[in-house]
């Protein structure tokens, strides 16, 4: 963790300390600082946060509840790790709650919806030719994450949130494939084609196949790593 963001966990107050302490742990999970399996004990992670266990414990319940962490009796929690199963539960989640946000967007495409998805497009393969794949990533995040709150249903982004902090621990083990996101960012220009014609069926077509091939490749992904 950088000295910066030591002193401002430090300088924060109780009820901010125990929001960055949770934001700092999860992005060092995230981050893979942190691999799978990887026991975080309260001690250690006070003196790494420079923060009580107060703070600590809550950012690690929290953490547990999203299915970051996970409790071992004896030991305390560690690292999530995932299965196949999570990873088609997660995406095929996902893909319902963006095909149903799609159908509710079809009145509501005008220049300025269009113009963060290409803004969000021209991001993507700025990073990627920069070979920056980690701001890449983000850039596609914000572009589903965008299409779930154009929706403007509360209850829809809740949702989709909760799923996301999945999605990122999965994208968090690939983020230097190249061809990966090449392949993501073709996905993500045929979708943004299909929106600015107003073609809702078209666009919705091309989210199930990208989300088809993100369950392929995370899976092919986690099989190759068990066989090791």
């Amino acid at each position: 963790m950088a000295s910066n963001e030591k002193k401002e966990i430090i300088n924060a107050s109780a009820e901010s300390k125990q929001q960055l302490a949770y934001q700092q742990i999860k992005q060092d999970i995230l981050n893979n600082t942190y691999p799978e399996g990887t026991v975080l004990a309260e001690r250690k992670l006070c003196a790494i946060y420079h923060v009580s266990r107060s703070p600590i414990r809550n950012a690690i319940q929290q953490l547990t509840h999203e299915g970051l962490l996970r409790l071992i009796p004896g030991k305390g929690a560690a690292v999530a790790g995932f299965s196949i199963e999570d990873i088609l539960e997660v995406y095929d989640l996902m893909e319902v709650l963006q095909m149903y946000a799609l159908r509710s967007l079809a009145s509501q495409i005008d220049a300025y919806f269009l113009d963060f998805l290409e803004t969000s497009l021209e991001n993507m393969k700025q990073n990627m030719e920069n070979g920056d794949l980690s701001k890449a990533c983000k850039w596609d995040q914000q572009f589903h994450r965008f299409l779930i709150t154009s929706s403007s249903n509360k209850r829809l982004v809740s949702m989709y949130e909760q799923l996301e902090v999945q999605n990122m621990r999965f994208m968090a083990t690939t983020a230097d494939d190249e061809a990966l996101a090449r392949r993501s960012y073709q996905e993500h220009l045929a979708i943004y084609e299909h929106l600015k014609k107003h073609d809702i069926s078209g666009a919705q077509e091309t989210l199930q196949t990208h989300y088809k091939h993100t369950k392929q490749y995370y899976i092919n992904k986690l099989i190759s790593r068990i066989q090791i």
